[in-house]
């Protein structure tokens, strides 16, 4: 199953992920890029997607991208010259220079963008109705653990206000929740901590779905 990157024709059988990024956001122009959907099964080892793209010089690149422990990884690469371009490229040699040159962090970047696609919430309930609705029926002594769909929540609508690519997604996502923008702020890092988020990328602004947001989106 494959999924289009472009909003507008979701059913496509390609996922062309080629992103016009405005200058100076910190992110290279986009590349031409098919990203597929994998099956479930795969999907619960980890696999993210599956790509492929083709470079200027007539190299076919494909491989894989995972959830490592610390973010998005590619797991998996596979380099060969395109059919046309086989007369030409099956004399030349893999060299370090060539590999260089594939754009494995544009790869990872706009697999990220191409995840928010798969967030469908458009509303969430406010933070006193979540609690309200999984209130423990006989509560003990001391302060009881945030609830598991609270947090699932908060994941959901920070991906969401990050979606747009604007500052101030916890300041929005505060109002949203009906609490203070501290309290949301460290119930993000929770929701990140406990694996609804995945782990944030140092010197990057974003977030992705952890491995128990993914798995909560395909039950």
């Amino acid at each position: 199953m494959t999924r289009t990157h472009k909003p507008a024709a979701p059913q496509d059988a390609t996922a062309d992920a080629s992103l016009d990024l405005p200058q100076g956001d910190g992110r290279d122009v986009g590349i031409d890029l098919n990203l597929e959907l994998p099956p479930h099964w795969e999907r619960a080892a980890g696999i993210v997607t599956h790509f492929a793209h083709t470079s200027p010089e007539g190299w076919r690149v494909t491989g894989t991208v995972s959830q490592g422990a610390r973010g998005l990884v590619i797991s998996k690469l596979e380099v060969w010259p395109e059919a046309e371009e086989q007369a030409t490229a099956a004399t030349q040699s893999v060299t370090s220079r060539m590999l260089r040159a594939i754009p494995l962090g544009q790869i990872l970047v706009q697999t990220q963008d191409w995840m928010k696609m798969f967030t469908v919430v458009t509303v969430i309930p406010t933070a006193d109705e979540i609690l309200a609705a999984h209130a423990p029926a006989n509560p003990g002594p001391g302060r009881a653990p945030l609830p598991d769909e609270l947090l699932r929540q908060v994941a959901e609508g920070y991906l969401m206000e990050i979606g747009g690519g604007l500052r101030g997604a916890v300041q929005r996502l505060a109002e949203r929740l009906g609490r203070p923008e501290k309290t949301v702020s460290n119930w993000v890092a929770k929701a990140r901590k406990e694996g609804w988020l995945g782990p944030a990328s140092q010197g990057r602004a974003g977030a992705t779905p952890g491995p128990r947001l993914l798995e909560s989106r395909r039950s």
